[in-house]
Order: structure tokens, then C-alpha cells, then sequence
């Protein structure tokens, strides 16, 4: 008995010692991976929650832009029938061109007709317009002014930059009644 009583203490401190190793090994083998593949997760997820923001906040600029590449704009110039311009209705010609220039956020800095053309009784009114603006905002003025009845044709444009936005100088002939 004496035999089994000394050895009982030696074989617990093995046993001890066995199942120290063992949850020694588990700490090492998986438990501390698990802890490095988790903060590798948490640091991808931290990545892809900022992507998701970023994609959230551009979303609403993705979909105007969308939304404009989408709508057609006109490419042609509309197809109107000449109609002269009586001569009461010269006296108009500013207004209306200043009206539809004011629509499009344009600004008409000058106004030329040349006299000779009226009193020459050509049948044409030769008109040169100065106006400053934008150039997506001057391409929507040029289609509208392509569809007024009386424009016989746009004779020259210069277009020239200034600061903060642009400057656009027409020469227009229009039909006039002689």
C-alpha cells in the first residue's frame, strides 16, 4: 500500500502537469488564432462600414447625375417656317431676345441693329448681340432661338472667357418684311 500511496502524488503531478500542457496547447493552437482572425474581421469590417458611407453619401450624386445623363437633349436645331417680321414687331426683337436670354441665365450686355440693313430695305435685319452667362446655359438660348419664326440665319458666334464665366458675341440676321 505504502507502494500505490507514493506514487499517487507523482502520478497526480503528471496528470497535472498533462492537462497544464493541454490548455497550454489549446491557448496557443486555437484560441489565440480565433483572437487574430477576429481582429482581422473587426478591422475589415471598420473598412467596409467606411466604404458603405462614402457610397452613401455619393448615392444622391450618382442619381442626379444619372437622371441628366439619361435626358435627351435636342441635337438639331427645331424646323420652324419663316415668317417675316413686320416692322411694328422690330421694335419687340430686344425684349424678346432679352426675355428668352433671361430664362436661360444669361445676361445681354449690348444690342446692336444696323440701321443700314432697314433702311436699305433689304428684307433682312441684321441684329448683334453681347451677352455674358454660362455655355450650357448659352446652347439652351441658341435652340430656343432657332425655333423664332423670323431668324433667317445665325451669321457668327464668338465665344470668349472671362472671369467666372463666359462672354458670347451673335451676329443674327433676321427676315424682315420690305
Amino acid at each position: 500500500m505504502k507502494n500505490n500511496l507514493s506514487m499517487l502524488p507523482n502520478q497526480n503531478l503528471i496528470y497535472f502537469l498533462l492537462c497544464g500542457a493541454g490548455v497550454i496547447a489549446f491557448i496557443f493552437l486555437i484560441i489565440i488564432p480565433n483572437q487574430n482572425a477576429s481582429a482581422d474581421l473587426d478591422q475589415d469590417i471598420t473598412t467596409i462600414n467606411s466604404h458603405i458611407e462614402q457610397q452613401q453619401i455619393l448615392r444622391p450624386v450618382f442619381d442626379s447625375l444619372l437622371e441628366r445623363a439619361k435626358k435627351k437633349n435636342p441635337t438639331t436645331l427645331p424646323a420652324t417656317k419663316l415668317e417675316k417680321l413686320d416692322l411694328g414687331d422690330i421694335n419687340k426683337i430686344s425684349g424678346v431676345l432679352q426675355e428668352t436670354a433671361g430664362r436661360h441665365d444669361l445676361k445681354i450686355v449690348d444690342f446692336r441693329t444696323d440701321a443700314n440693313e432697314i433702311v436699305n430695305n433689304s428684307g433682312f435685319l441684321l441684329i448683334k448681340v453681347h451677352a455674358t452667362g454660362d455655355l450650357m446655359n448659352f446652347r439652351r438660348f441658341l435652340f430656343e432661338l432657332g425655333a423664332f419664326p423670323a431668324l433667317e440665319q445665325i451669321e457668327e458666334i464668338n465665344i470668349r472667357a472671362i472671369e467666372g464665366s463666359r462672354e458670347f458675341k451673335l451676329t443674327i440676321r433676321m427676315a424682315q418684311q420690305s
